[in-house]
């Protein structure tokens, strides 16, 4: 973690610098403007007009690069830290018939999208998750589904059959610990937990919580920064898994 830290540092500082530099290009480039009295010439409009690429073309991506490579770290370290062999796409994703299967939430395949694919194994469980956004039909209206699908695999198990939708988790009749961690999984938005648990499987739809989560640019980076699991459901629900298959055995 600590040549993450060293690079994130750099390029952190190299971010920085050349938001730095384009904001004082800016103000001059609006001073000399001002001066001249040239804001409505076609040379005002050229410098606007260069400003904007400028930003487009070098600011914004560089920053945007900077911030993914924040977040995928932070996935790395903190949110994966019991996974082994664990890879993350942010451009892919999980598929709707997988999601479709676990029959919590019906999406729909032709305006599915996913993104922020992770993959990775604890043990022998093998764990999958994504970002996900499908349209839905509640009360009779149509809506959005967007959150984070997980699923667990874990060969040789045989979980009791548990469902949970929209967080309604009153009328389960599990063990006490397994009953703390279900409420812990859907505690930080109310309504927001979708689980279903069965045989070798056990997933998890989790509305409004994303691995895509936001990342604070100008935020100090150190192993404490990359450490602190902004997605504490997984390790979570690979507990949840261990408690139920330590019942069955």
């Amino acid at each position: 973690m600590k040549e993450a830290v060293q690079t994130l540092k750099r390029k952190r500082v190299r971010m920085m610098l050349v938001n730095l530099a384009y904001f004082i290009v800016l103000l001059i480039l609006g001073l000399l403007l001002f001066l001249r009295n040239a804001g409505g010439g076609a040379g005002g409009y050229l410098l606007i007009a260069a400003c904007l690429a400028g930003y487009l073309l070098l600011v914004r991506p560089m920053s945007r690069r900077y911030t993914d490579a924040v977040r995928a770290a932070i996935i790395q370290y903190a949110v994966c830290g019991e996974l082994t062999d664990c890879e993350h796409q942010p451009k892919s994703g999980t598929t709707a018939e997988k999601v479709r299967a676990c029959g919590l939430v019906p999406p729909s395949a032709d305006t599915f999208m996913s993104r922020e694919h992770v993959t990775g194994r604890c043990g022998t469980m093998s764990v999958e998750m994504a970002d996900v956004t499908f349209p839905v039909i509640e009360d009779g209206h149509n809506a959005m589904f967007n959150g984070a699908f997980v699923q667990l695999v874990w060969p040789g198990a045989n979980f009791a059959p548990v469902t949970v939708k929209a967080g309604e988790w009153k009328a389960l009749k599990l063990p006490k610990q397994q009953m703390e961690l279900v409420e812990k999984l859907g505690e930080l938005i109310p309504g927001s937990l979708y689980l279903k648990a069965g045989g070798e499987t056990l997933t998890l739809l989790l509305r409004g919580r994303f691995l895509g989560f936001r990342v604070n640019p100008l935020m100090q980076i150190s192993e404490q920064t990359l450490g602190a699991n902004p997605f504490p459901e997984l390790g979570q629900a690979i507990q949840l898994a261990r408690l139920m298959r330590l019942k069955q055995a």
